[in-house]
Formats: C-alpha cells, sequence, structure tokens
C-alpha cells in the first residue's frame, strides 16, 4: 500500500527492497561525525551512546507505529489493493516527525517497506511510490512547522486552516508522485488516472487529518487542566457521538448527518484536541459502516461508496475543528479581556491615588500658599497701598501657574494642544522637537472624538517614547489613516528591534487601552529589523450627556 492506495493501484512492495534498509545512515550529520571520530580517535563518550541509543529507540518506535498502522487498516479491510478511504499511516509518520523531529526519517521507509502486503508492481513503481511517501510526510511536517508552529497559532481558526493546507499539499505530493509511476509503468491505464489521483489524495488527507491536529494542539499548548465537571462532560460528550454514529450507520437510510449535533457539541465545549477526537470516532464508525456495506454510502459501487465516505471524513473533520478553533479564540479574547479589564481597574485605582496625590502636594499648597500670602499682603496692604498692583499680578500670576496645572489634570495629563487643536496638531509638535527625524505619512483632516484621539495620542507617544529610548532608531514613521469606521495607527522604526510586550510593560498598558474601546493593538518587532506598532481603533461617538 503506497500512501492512500488509488483505485486500480495494487500496493506492491518487492521483497527485495528490504535489502536497501541496511543502507540507511544513520540520519543526521553529527551522528556521522561522531561516528567517524569515534574510528579515528578512540571510545566514543557515554554521552553519545546515549544520544544513539534514543535516536535508534525513536526510529524503531515511530517504524513500528507507521507498520501497525497500515496492518490495522489492512485487518479492518479498509485498506486494500483498489482503494484506501484513509490511510493512517501517514497521519501516524507526520506527527511522529513533527514531535521526534525530521532526523526520525529512517523510520518512516522502513515502516514503509515493511508494510507492503504486495509485491506484484514493477521495482521502479514501488521505488517511486516508497520515495514518494517519505518525501509526502516531510513535506508535511515542515510546512507544519512553518505555517503553524512557528506562528503559535496552534489552537485558533488559523492554525486550523494552515493544518489543513499543509496536510492537503503533502498528500498531493505523494498522490502525484505515486500515480505518476504506476501510470508511467503501465499499472494504470491513462483514462483512470485522475480517479486514482482523486481516490489516493482523498485518502491520505483524510488519514492525516484525523491523526494530526490533535498532535498539533497537544504538542503547542499542552494539555487543558480539566476539571472533573469538564472530565464528565467530555466523556458524555464522546459516548454521544459514538451512539450517534452507531445510529447513523446501522441503516441504509441518509442518517450520516444525525452525527453533526454531537460534533458541534463536542467543538463548542471541548478544546481542540478533544474536538479532534470526536471526529476521529466519528470518521472511524464512517469508515466501518462503509467497509461492512452498512449506512448511506455502504450500498453504493466500491468507488462512489469510499469517494462519499472521504468526502464525509474530511468534511465532518475539518467542520468541527474550524469550529473548535472559533471558540478557542472567542475563549482567549473573553479572557484577555477580564484580564486587561482587571488591569484597567488597578490602573484607574492607581490614577485616582496619583491625582489625589498631584492635587495635594501641587495644586492645593499653590492655593494654600497663595492664600495665606494674600492673607499677609492684606494687612500691609491697609498699612501702605501702593503695592496693591504687585500683589496683585502675583496672585494673578500664581493663580494662572495653577489653573494650567488643574486643566492638565482634569484632561488626563493630555498636552492642552491635543485638546484645543487635535490630534494632527500634536503630533506635528512632537515632530518637530524630536531629535530623531520623523516622517509624518498621514493625519486626519478632520478632529476626531476625544476618546478616539486620546487613544491615538497615547500610542504614538509610547511608541515614540520606546523608539527613541530603547530602539537607537535613524528614523521613524508615523502615519494614521481612516478606515471605514475606524482610525489605523502605524509607527515603524528602523531601530535595533526585538520588542517584547512583557506583563505591566508600556506595550502591555497599550494594549489594554487600544483593546477596552473595542480595538485591535498588534507588535512587529524582528531583532534587527526595527518595531512596528498597529493599533486599529474604532471611532466611537461622544458619550451623551445626562
Amino acid at each position: 500500500m503506497t500512501g492512500g492506495s488509488s483505485g486500480g493501484v495494487p500496493p506492491g512492495r518487492p521483497a527485495q527492497i528490504a535489502n536497501s534498509i541496511q543502507l540507511i545512515p544513520m540520519g543526521t550529520r553529527a551522528l556521522s561525525e561522531r561516528w567517524m571520530g569515534g574510528l579515528v580517535g578512540g571510545p566514543m563518550p557515554r554521552r553519545w551512546w546515549a544520544a544513539a541509543g534514543r535516536y535508534g529507540a525513536g526510529v524503531v518506535v515511530l517504524a513500528a507505529c507507521y507498520y501497525a498502522a497500515a496492518q490495522l487498516g489492512f485487518t479492518l479491510h479498509f485498506t486494500g489493493p483498489i482503494a484506501a478511504i484513509v490511510w493512517l499511516p501517514v497521519g501516524v509518520g507526520i506527527a511522529g516527525l513533527y514531535i521526534g523531529g525530521l532526523q526520525l526519517w529512517p523510520a518512516i521507509l522502513i515502516g514503509d517497506v515493511l508494510a507492503d502486503q504486495h509485491v506484484s508492481l514493477p521495482l521502479g513503481v514501488v521505488a517511486a511510490q516508497t520515495a514518494g511517501n517519505v518525501l509526502e510526510i516531510i513535506v508535511g511536517v515542515v510546512l507544519l512547522r512553518h505555517l503553524v508552529a512557528r506562528r503559535g497559532n496552534e489552537e485558533t481558526l488559523q492554525g486550523v486552516g494552515g493544518t489543513a493546507v499543509a496536510l492537503a499539499a503533502a498528500a498531493a505530493v505523494s498522490a502525484t508522485i505515486g500515480v505518476a509511476a504506476a501510470s508511467a509503468g503501465g499499472v494504470i491505464a491513462s483514462g483512470h488516472v485522475l480517479p486514482a489521483w482523486r481516490t489516493w489524495w482523498f485518502g491520505d488527507f483524510a488519514g492525516a487529518l484525523v491523526l494530526v491536529p490533535p498532535v498539533v494542539a497537544w504538542r503547542g499548548l499542552g494539555p487543558p487542566r480539566w476539571r472533573t465537571r469538564e472530565v464528565w462532560e467530555g466523556m458524555l460528550v464522546l459516548a454521544t457521538v459514538a451512539a450517534s454514529s452507531v445510529l447513523a450507520w446501522q441503516e441504509p437510510a441518509p442518517l450520516s448527518y444525525v452525527v453533526f449535533p454531537a460534533l458541534i457539541w463536542s467543538a463548542l465545549r471541548l478544546h481542540l484536541p478533544g474536538a479532534s477526537v470526536a471526529a476521529a470516532i466519528a470518521s472511524a464508525f464512517a469508515v466501518w459502516g462503509t467497509v461492512h456495506h452498512l449506512g448511506a454510502f455502504g450500498h453504493n459501487s466500491l468507488t462512489r461508496g469510499v469517494l462519499q465516505t472521504q468526502l464525509f471524513i474530511t468534511v465532518a473533520t475539518f467542520s468541527t475543528l474550524c469550529l473548535a478553533g472559533v471558540t478557542a479564540e472567542r475563549r482567549r479574547l473573553a479572557e484577555g479581556l477580564s484580564a486587561s479589564r482587571l488591569r484597567l481597574i488597578h490602573a484607574a485605582e492607581a490614577e485616582q491615588r496619583r491625582l489625589a496625590h498631584n492635587l495635594h502636594d501641587g495644586a492645593q499648597q499653590r492655593l494654600a500658599a497663595l492664600m495665606v500670602r494674600l492673607s499677609i499682603e492684606a494687612g500691609r496692604l491697609r498699612d501702605d497701598p501702593r503695592h496693591a498692583d504687585a500683589v496683585l499680578r502675583a496672585a494673578h500670576d500664581e493663580l494662572g501657574h495653577v489653573l494650567e496645572e488643574l486643566r492638565a489634570l482634569a484632561h488626563g495629563g493630555y498636552p492642552p494642544l491635543l485638546v484645543d487643536r487635535g490630534l494632527a496638531a500634536v503630533i506635528a509638535e512632537m515632530a518637530d522637537h524630536s531629535p530623531v527625524p520623523i516622517e509624518v505619512e498621514a493625519m486626519p483632516e478632520h478632529r476626531l472624538p476625544a476618546t478616539t484621539e486620546a487613544s491615538a495620542y497615547y500610542v504614538i507617544a509610547e511608541a515614540l517614547a520606546n523608539a527613541l529610548k530603547h530602539a537607537r532608531a535613524g528614523r521613524i514613521r508615523v502615519g494614521v489613516h481612516l478606515v471605514g469606521s475606524s482610525v489605523v495607527v502605524d509607527v515603524s522604526d528602523d531601530g535595533a528591534g526585538g520588542a517584547i510586550e512583557a506583563p505591566d510593560s508600556g506595550l502591555q498598558g497599550l494594549r489594554d487601552r487600544v483593546e477596552a474601546v473595542g480595538g485591535v493593538f498588534e507588535v512587529t518587532s524582528q531583532p534587527g529589523h526595527g518595531t512596528r506598532i498597529a493599533a486599529t481603533i474604532p471611532i466611537l461617538p461622544p458619550a451623551p450627556i445626562r
């Protein structure tokens, strides 16, 4: 069986191919170098022996799992020489290399060679199909790491989509190489190439889609901390999926749709790994029913029944995973908003204490001193009225300073220029006084609501302060664009990069402020490539005066 064995393609493996196992390299360049060093320089270190033992054990275990998955398909009769509904070894191989590393690739070659039960294909066709199966799994792992693991979005809708794209592309590699080799070797007639490719691709993709997503989710997030109630609910969900699947595939009537409410329940209540298990259970019953001529697909022709079952497995699994990803995103968003609101409450309390302190130490002290001074001067003026003009001018100046201080406090510390003339004016003033050139790319032509302007000002001010203090930037770009009913603030520099959104940092405070008004805050900062801060702030109407 090669990949998902396609229609009309007997998955042959000549016994002579087993001799190629003796030529398998040790797997990595480092191991080869240490081996040669041991031959030349004397006894090899014990740590190398331990590493080599772990590597060898990993190859053996993964090859055994790959072989067992293939034998399971043969034993249960859903994998055979004519068609494969699902080809589970591809899922086992991608999951194994994703966890253990690409250096374990010889295990896939060993398992694929040993798993073959047929020897009727030409040697060249068998070799090409084996190479395609190994390349399929390597491509799938590389794409998974690039599209999912590197971006840290395992349990998100984007991560589910990236996983599906990686698995679909990997399955296409094996199907294309295998079917092309079979066609060139005269195993498949030219008129059967497309159906064979379709069956092969669907079988590999379905097998990978059933097994790989839960491994990716567990790997990236670790096991969720289930409470007792959640454990019981999870068991009930899986039992419901199994029961509805039994109902769906016991009768020839088209009842396959009855399993979807239970799958939706699993996606809404369980994490992505749990939803993947539920989808795998439903897929197993679908395969079992079709193989044993039960359910809506079991009474059709073999080709039609295989295609319908593959479509059911793909649609049911992918839909469940997408809904689980959306649910996880909403759950994390709610948790983030709760944490953000708690931080904002603490910040508001701290701000209240700061205002009280500033009033006490600033304006209150000045007014008290002015009152004492005027009381003293009042007694002097009765004796010498000529100093009244000077006393009044000094009192006027002092009251002006107090008024400016109170005005700043009343506006939350905003610059008076922001309050009087708006965001464009205050950004222009900041650019004029900056020691680093600031390029203002775009600014709104009209004033924005006060809340929106304040949020945009804080984002720009904090971003400029970080760029001037830490980034060692040579140039800074600032842009404020109106996009629909939102304003997009974009501040970027060409500095050192590497900014981290640490807890209680200024960047986290900006995120809290932006998200509190329903906006989106993003930081992109690669070391050596500068920093970009982007905030999308909705334009909220002014609050009504009550």
